[in-house]
């Protein structure tokens, strides 16, 4: 598709070449202009022509079939009435404006993307290419569009599910490694103390035994769900695999007790029992505190690794317990 666009592009400017240079006989550049009109009423992309004030002078059957205004209805309208969106009409007009004084477009010769308004309401996003031409003294703006809403919808559905567990639609460990060090670094930037809770379910395998893999699944489902509404907006929970779950807490005034409150309500919400098919399955949960404080020289994977060893401890320590990280350089911390 960006190989026609470009083929069409290229013979939009020799013919422009040849008017200027008066090159072509009348009869061959009538052939020419015709041949050229052909292409673009056809053309698999939008093509809209613009005077040097934005009004619309061409507009293919593509224009009319994607964007929903037909033929009559665009010509002679300013192509702001009709497509640009709310969020780029300052910089068309703009660019129009500079367009007019001195025949320079920003966005000539180079693809962008941008959301464009149709007919119906409905915005599509678009990669346009434009090109600023000259013919018989009077300056021309030629756009070509291209539909890539489809593209970019899949793009982030697979943006989406490369960072999201796909049974609980939690964020997965691959999105912990890109979010912690981000905590990390607004930790020392505001000068807050943030936790990283590393939870472990208890009795997950005898759910598993009794329920069923399809019952281990709605309880994880419902921990997922119950770990997130207990977290505020600025909180992060992420399913690392199997029955582990981590938390990114920011902005902990007290730090260790703040992360400690979270985790004991975390662990009555999880402990709650969950309906399942035949019956109710339940599991409580362990969890490891690893605190970090603004200056503190842990990495992320140095964090995980502490906050994972302390759910062990507190899981040794008799299950359904908290365990803080030791050294976390907090003045709250008790250990």
């Amino acid at each position: 598709m960006q190989t026609r666009t470009a083929e069409l592009h290229d013979a939009n400017e020799r013919l422009a070449a040849a008017l200027a240079n008066q090159a072509l006989t009348k009869e061959s550049l009538r052939e020419r202009t015709a041949e050229l009109s052909n292409i673009l009423e056809y053309a698999s992309d939008v093509y809209v022509s613009l005077d040097d004030s934005g009004v619309v002078t061409a507009w293919n059957r593509q224009a009319e079939l994607v964007l929903g205004w037909s033929h009559a209805e665009a010509i002679g309208r300013p192509l702001a009435d009709l497509i640009v969106s709310a969020d780029t009409a300052s910089a068309y007009h703009e660019d129009i404006a500079r367009f007019r004084r001195t025949g320079a477009l920003a966005i000539a010769n180079q693809r962008v993307e941008f959301p464009v308004r149709r007919k119906d309401g409905s915005t599509l996003t678009v990669e346009a290419r434009a090109n600023t031409l000259e013919v018989q003294g009077r300056r021309i703006i030629s756009l070509f569009l291209h539909d890539i809403t489809e593209r970019k919808r899949m793009d982030a559905q697979r943006d989406y599910e490369s960072r999201h567990d796909a049974l609980t639609g939690l964020l997965n460990r691959r999105a912990l490694g890109d979010s912690l060090p981000l905590a990390q670094a607004r930790a020392h930037r505001n000068r807050q103390a943030m936790a990283l809770l590393f939870i472990d379910l208890d009795g997950f395998k005898a759910v598993n035994d009794r329920w069923g893999h399809d019952g281990g699944d709605l309880l994880l489902k419902v921990i997922a769900e119950r770990i997130a509404k207990s977290l505020r907006q600025s909180d992060a929970a992420f399913r690392l695999a199997g029955d582990e779950f981590t938390v990114i807490l920011e902005g902990l005034v007290t730090g260790y007790q703040d992360a400690a409150a979270v985790a004991r309500k975390l662990i009555d919400v999880i402990s709650a029992p969950v309906p399942v098919p035949g019956g109710t399955a339940q599991a409580g949960a362990s969890i490891g505190i690893g605190i970090f404080v603004p200056d503190s020289t842990d990495t992320a994977d140095e964090l995980v690794k502490k906050a994972d060893e302390c759910m062990y401890r507190a899981k040794h320590a008799g299950r359904g317990q908290i365990f803080p990280c030791p050294g976390a350089g907090d003045q709250n911390d008790p250990t």
